[in-house]
């Protein structure tokens, strides 16, 4: 039953991710969200990564202190976010090395190139569709979330 709970998760944590990241790390959270499309490229950690602890956190204690369905739960979350990272930091912005066979995937160099789409404006650019990673690009095809309007609000 984990197992089950764990691949269920996973596949629903990318459509929950893309509504996160479109409503809350573009609208709430932008403050934090924003130190990643000014230093998308950076290897040092900014304000942005921070954001996987809470994930991260709620996945260990359901793996720890969970029963069968919600250990699997948790590590379907915690599967989630470290493909996430894999795809968006490693091989989308270059944050970290990735081997070469994995860069050249075709999923793997479509998700980056889509992924550029949202980056669009460079250093000043506050993001656009698509908001996923992973449905990127069929999110990008089908024209889903696009009416957009960029955070206006100021970070210190």
């Amino acid at each position: 039953m984990a197992m089950v709970a764990a691949i269920v998760t996973l596949i629903l944590a990318e459509p929950l991710m893309t509504l996160v990241h479109r409503f809350v790390f573009h609208g709430a959270l932008w403050c934090e969200h924003e130190s990643h499309h000014a230093h998308p490229t950076d290897r040092r950690i900014v304000r942005n990564d921070l954001l996987w602890i809470w994930p991260l956190l709620a996945s260990a204690a359901l793996v720890v202190f969970g029963g069968s369905v919600l250990a699997g739960i948790g590590i379907g979350g915690a599967l989630y976010v470290a493909a996430y990272i894999l795809a968006h930091d490693g091989v989308a912005h270059g944050r970290f090395r990735v081997p070469r066979w994995l860069r050249r995937m075709t999923v793997l160099r479509i998700i980056a190139q889509t992924h550029r789409l949202h980056h669009r404006g460079g250093r000043s650019g506050k993001g656009a569709p698509p908001f996923g990673v992973y449905l990127a690009p069929l999110e990008y095809r089908w024209g889903l979330l696009v009416r957009y309007t960029p955070p206006t609000k100021l970070c210190a």
